[in-house]
């Protein structure tokens, strides 16, 4: 039993002995090591060097480094009022709104500025924008990224279903309107695989076949009654509809939306996406022509004609591919890694085997002597801005907000990476604001929508790319590009913007080792990778990304809905309290039952809290009050006094009734039926790891008190939280179980109610 101290003269109440190890008692001096007495009653205690420890040998006594505290047992009242508690003003909803309006329409000149340059951060960064540290990494950067845009840009394209030459646009127009308003200084926005494919996917079911197009117009037939569109204008209103919804989100305050979407399930479905992406490649890879699918089971049926007809291949494609994608290889696995050491600069892989691709298909006349399929037609200059169909966003909306939540779950994450380890913020409701800026305006140049790529990403930040000048510089070269260099690219065959895509997937497809790490930790966050990848890559990617969130919600709730419980025990002579089933050295308190639950109550664990409170404390007060009623009608049958220490014997003990006197309860196989009285008088809640309380929490806590006290067992609360305690006091909990009955720590609980008990006043506080 645990040792405890006595009433002092200055307190009537029973005092607490805490200790804390590894203070050295020579670093005290005599005054220190005197006791003193503070405002609150509490006693500090420094024991000398040599006390208790037989003359200054090893042994018997206490360790050398203990501090002694001693204290006032403290229920809630008493807290309360010894350390006059002001729970504050809480506004009712007049007054928030006002105080929120006084707020926000604060026309003061530093609160406009600071607003300005909140929603337009180019006019804070750009006039403190230091030339000589930052310029020549930023030029550099800029450079590599938009020698990356080239290709990347023209190979996602083709999972858009759109021109090439339409990808190099996404790079410029919406990149460009991103640079003025983004907060990310790190990352690369443009095209992404994952959302060309997601949209590639709309406008495959909304766009006119292209045997529909004569001479690049929409072909008129007189049996034609529905409105055709062309694959961009489909594409236009897809990245329309998602700079909406991400408005829509900025405006809500939405933008730590992306929580909701753990780590386990970005990976799963970013993984699972990388296989629709490899799989929309295989036919230019190797120069098939075959009809696409749609709906569960599309991968299947995809490689189910590829099977068959992988006979009839493009030799001149197979070839070029297999070059293509061992010269990128062999950069990437051998030289890359050791040029690394180096210089931060790679090698423009991509943009090499581009130019050799384009140069072979242009001198070997590679379309019309193998049939190889080219880029085609790149316009020179800029597009004419042209207004997207709005009369298709009935039909684009839900794919559209499917694409916002992928989009801007993938580029926030990346860009709160990259600022926390550079040390500076973003804002969440302006990446919102910025991305929605950016793809409302490509929506009117012929762009999808855009999203960050982690390759451009970390290669822009290894190459010493600092600030956003960095996408400036990489607009402004495919601003040239677009004027002047596009027509060059129109050999370019196919298959090598596919072997491209295909090589730039491997960082994805690693992402199957998040599987095998995470099983080690958590089977249920590998079930949430698993489900999202299984279902992206068996029914599809909008019906995937749905599947994965419910199954993270599903766990979530069954981690809440059964937390961890334990019995605790006291640690003799110290005021920690462990569970009895882990450590041996704990032991439980006699007449308390301590028990502990790990997690948050509320209407979906509440009968578990239930359940699991009874088996544990083996307390349930309708079968005691039961066993009390069997007991008095066998006192009154037989005559005989019932023994009250027999009566309140050893914890857990059975006495069998005799079978005439026995309680029958309706032929229910309850296992409490025969049940000694427990020697039980006191229950503590442990509920320093309740965070949240609901009502019907509340409501539970309040009828254990009623049962309880029925079965003449005291409910007793302790290391109740603010929030809690508050929520109980709302619920209407604290006019069932008092004030008195709430103890601050668990310390203070068992040490009232033990000298409660050796006093015999055990009957209410």
């Amino acid at each position: 039993m645990t040792k405890r101290s006595k009433s002092n003269k200055a307190s009537n109440q029973p005092h607490r002995k805490c200790s804390w190890m590894g203070m050295k008692d020579d670093t005290l001096d005599e005054e220190t090591q005197e006791a003193f007495l503070s405002e609150s009653g509490t006693t500090v205690v420094s024991p000398k060097m040599g006390e208790n420890e037989g003359g200054g040998g090893g042994g018997g006594g206490s360790p050398s480094g203990e501090l002694f505290v001693m204290r006032p047992t403290l229920n809630v009242a008493q807290r309360n009022q010894n350390y006059h508690f002001d729970p504050g003003h809480t506004p009712g909803l007049k007054e928030a709104i006002q105080t929120k309006l006084a707020k926000s329409c604060n026309f003061s000149r530093g609160c406009l500025t600071s607003a300005i340059t909140a929603r337009v951060p180019v006019l804070s960064w750009l006039p403190a924008y230091n030339f000589r540290e930052h310029f020549i990494g930023d030029l550099i950067a800029g450079v590599t990224i938009a020698i990356m845009h080239i290709p990347q840009g023209m190979g996602f394209a083709l999972l858009s279903n759109i021109p090439p030459v339409n990808g190099i646009y996404m790079g410029f127009f919406p990149v460009l309107i991103y640079a003025l308003l983004g907060t990310s200084r790190h990352c690369s926005m443009g095209s992404f695989a994952v959302t060309c494919l997601m949209t590639g996917k709309v406008v495959r079911d909304l766009a006119t076949p292209a045997s529909a197009l004569v001479d690049g117009a929409i072909a008129s037939n007189a049996t034609m009654a529905a409105t055709t569109y062309t694959p961009v204008q489909v594409a236009t209103i897809v990245s329309f509809m998602v700079g909406v919804w991400e408005l829509i989100m900025g405006l809500l305050q939405l933008g730590s939306l992306s929580v909701f979407l753990s780590e386990m399930l970005v990976s799963g479905f970013t993984t699972g996406a990388a296989f629709h992406v490899m799989t929309s490649q295989v036919k230019y890879l190797f120069g098939l022509k075959i009809k696409g699918h749609s709906g569960p089971f599309k991968i299947i049926y995809t490689y189910r004609d590829i099977i068959h007809q992988i006979l009839n291949s493009n030799l001149a494609a197979v070839i070029g591919s297999a070059i293509t994608i061992f010269i990128l290889c062999i950069n990437n696995e051998v030289i890359k890694p050791r040029l690394q050491k180096k210089t931060s600069i790679p090698i423009p892989i991509e943009l090499i085997v581009v130019i050799l691709g384009t140069v072979a298909s242009y001198f070997g006349n590679l379309n019309e002597n193998y049939d190889l399929l080219i880029v085609g037609d790149i316009p020179t200059g800029l597009p004419q801005p042209e207004i997207p169909p709005f009369e298709l966003i009935p039909k684009v909306v839900v794919d559209a907000f499917v694409i916002t939540i992928v989009a801007y779950t993938v580029s926030y994450s990346m860009a709160k990476i990259f600022a926390k380890k550079h040390n500076y913020e973003v804002d969440a409701a302006q990446e919102l604001y910025s991305q929605s800026a950016s793809n409302v305006f490509g929506a009117f140049f012929g762009c999808g929508p855009i999203a960050a790529s982690l390759a451009r990403s970390l290669i822009q930040e290894a190459v010493g790319g600092v600030t956003q000048m960095t996408t400036v510089i990489s607009c402004a070269l495919l601003l040239l590009v677009l004027l002047f260099v596009g027509p060059a690219f129109e050999t370019l065959p196919n298959c090598v913007l596919s072997s491209v895509i295909v090589v730039a997937l491997k960082g994805m497809f690693m992402q199957v080792n998040d599987l095998r790490r995470v099983w080690a930790i958590s089977r249920s966050d590998a079930l949430i990778w698993l489900a999202s990848f299984l279902a992206v890559v068996l029914i599809d990617i909008d019906f995937g990304l749905l599947i994965g969130v419910v199954v993270s919600l599903f766990v979530l709730l069954y981690r809440g809905q059964k937390p961890s419980t334990a019995i605790l025990g006291s640690v003799p002579n110290t005021d920690i309290y462990l569970d009895i089933n882990k450590y041996s050295a704990a032991a439980e308190v006699p007449s308390v039952s301590i028990f502990h639950f790990n997690g948050p109550l509320h209407f979906a664990n509440s009968e578990y809290f239930r359940t699991q409170l009874f088996s544990m404390t083996g307390l349930d007060p309708i079968a005691i009050i039961s066993k009390k009623k069997a007991l008095e009608k066998q006192q009154a049958k037989s005559d005989l006094i019932i023994d009250p220490s027999k009566e309140n014997g050893v914890r857990g003990s059975t006495e069998k009734i005799p079978e005439e006197f026995e309680e029958k309860p309706n032929d229910l196989n309850d296992k409490h039926a025969v049940l000694a009285v427990p020697e039980v008088k006191w229950l503590v809640l442990d509920m320093s790891r309740i965070s949240y309380l609901d009502s019907t929490g509340g409501k539970v806590i309040a009828q254990l008190g009623k049962e309880y006290n029925d079965a003449g067992i005291v409910l007793v609360l302790a290391s109740v939280s603010e929030s809690v305690l508050d929520s109980l006091e709302k619920c209407g909990t604290l006019k069932t179980i008092s004030a008195e009955q709430i103890f601050h720590t668990i310390h203070d609980a068992v040490t009232v109610l033990t000298v409660l008990d050796n006093e015999n006043n055990c009957t209410k506080l």
